[in-house]
């Protein structure tokens, strides 16, 4: 019997599943490992363990270009993320930022489908896992600058004011949100620690 370090080696993976990610562009390899991970669950889940793990443990992105487009560097795809920039000034409990995080996510997302700003974006971003990282905003101003940049930029953006029920005054600058493709979120984000 050949001795294998792979985890999944012995692991069926749904034949659908795996045809599915491969003619994405994944690896098969990766595509089997993504399935094991996620217990077979769908193409959806694969995808974002894809994306989430195996992008940054190999930086192997020939694994996941579209095919056909290894030649043209140009033709792949944009990765977008959204940012959530907490108000730290405020030193709100784990609950209460969890919350607004919340409000800064659906917010921008809903403004954008109403809007239908971006659209395309806003589609991929769903199907490659919704990328989000929280960071560490200073304060009020600091938010508010941040808010105004990416306006500047025309980069969609949201800014969260809390109704005051709990923990914090009325009208306080909770949480921004920021979305588009990582060259521009991290031009106003790139430089923010996370939460």
């Amino acid at each position: 019997m050949e001795a294998t370090n792979r985890p999944y080696a012995k692991f069926q993976p749904n034949e659908e599943y795996l045809e599915a990610l491969i003619s994405m562009g994944i690896s098969e390899n990766h595509a089997q490992e993504a399935l094991f991970c996620t217990g077979n669950e769908s193409v959806e889940a694969a995808v974002s363990y894809v994306f989430t793990n195996l992008l940054h443990e190999d930086n192997d992105d020939e694994n996941l270009m579209p095919p056909g487009a290894e030649n043209n560097v140009d033709e792949s795809p944009k990765r977008y993320k959204m940012t959530f920039v907490v108000n730290t000034a405020l030193k709100m409990g784990l609950g209460k930022t969890a919350a607004q995080v919340a409000h800064a996510c659906l917010g921008l997302y809903r403004e954008m489908r109403i809007t239908g700003d971006r659209e395309d974006a806003l589609n991929e971003w769903d199907y490659f896992g919704e990328k989000k990282i929280v960071l560490k905003g200073e304060n009020t101003e600091h938010l508010e600058a941040l808010f105004n940049k990416a306006k500047e930029m025309n980069v969609p953006c949201y800014l969260v004011s809390d109704a005051g029920h709990t923990q914090i005054p009325p009208g306080s600058v909770t949480v921004l949100s920021v979305f588009g493709d990582e060259e521009e979120v991290n031009a106003i984000t790139g430089t923010l620690s996370l939460l």
